[in-house]
């Protein structure tokens, strides 16, 4: 049986690294928001905002789970906590892949 303590302490190290992995991807939006000149139309760039956006609200996201996983080992393991904390890092693990997915969408076929 696996300790529930591995599990978060797994979980922290993994959503702390999932965040910095969405840092990347904002870096590419940006950089590339930031190619248009300032007299790009709005309907070209406005993609790139919506999408650094999502980036910065899945980072929010990730950071949020680290935060959960802190409070639970600092709680000293309350069952309730531990179970969000492992639902909410599944979904963190497919936003993060839609997220990079859609990003690499925006910069390598816009």
């Amino acid at each position: 049986m696996i300790d529930p303590k591995e599990v978060v302490l797994a979980i922290l190290g993994a959503s702390a690294g999932l965040a910095g992995f969405v840092l990347v991807f904002l870096g590419i939006i940006i950089t590339s928001y930031e190619s248009f000149s300032g007299s790009t139309p709005e309907q070209v760039v406005q993609p790139y905002k919506a999408t650094g956006a999502v980036l910065l609200g899945t980072f929010a996201f990730s950071l949020g789970i680290v935060a959960l996983c802190l409070i639970w080992l600092a709680l000293g393991g309350p069952s309730a906590i531990y179970g969000w904390t492992v639902v909410l890092f599944l979904l963190q693990l497919a936003v993060v892949f839609l997220a990079a997915g859609w990003s690499t969408r925006m910069v390598l076929w816009r």
